[in-house]
């Protein structure tokens, strides 16, 4: 029993190098200018950077098993609670959204 409690720790701690993955940061994100005249490039590139269901689920599973990244990693917290419930998804919605419809 003791050896298995040990190993669950063991494996809540190794959890803590896991991060939230994107090429860019959500704040960068959320200020990248739309350009009309590299449209096709500008969607390729937020298509890629879409996360998969898998890293959705990966980075709700890091909040709520480590709470206290908060406190020891704020910038890792934000990027997997943001990553989680979607909010990066949704930056790139808006972006692709501007493209579809201001561009010609």
């Amino acid at each position: 029993m003791r050896s298995v409690i040990i190993r669950t720790l063991f494996g809540i701690f190794a959890i803590t190098a896991v991060e939230a993955k994107g090429p860019m940061r959500i704040n960068d994100l959320d200020h990248f200018v739309v350009d009309c005249s590299k449209k096709k490039e500008q969607i390729e590139f937020l298509e890629s950077m879409r996360p998969s269901q898998g890293d959705k689920i990966l980075a709700r599973f890091t909040t709520k098993a480590m709470p206290w990244q908060a406190l020891t990693d704020p910038e890792g917290y934000r990027k997997n609670k943001y990553l989680g419930q979607g909010g990066y998804d949704w930056l790139i919605r808006q972006k692709l959204y501007t493209l579809a419809t201001q561009c010609y």
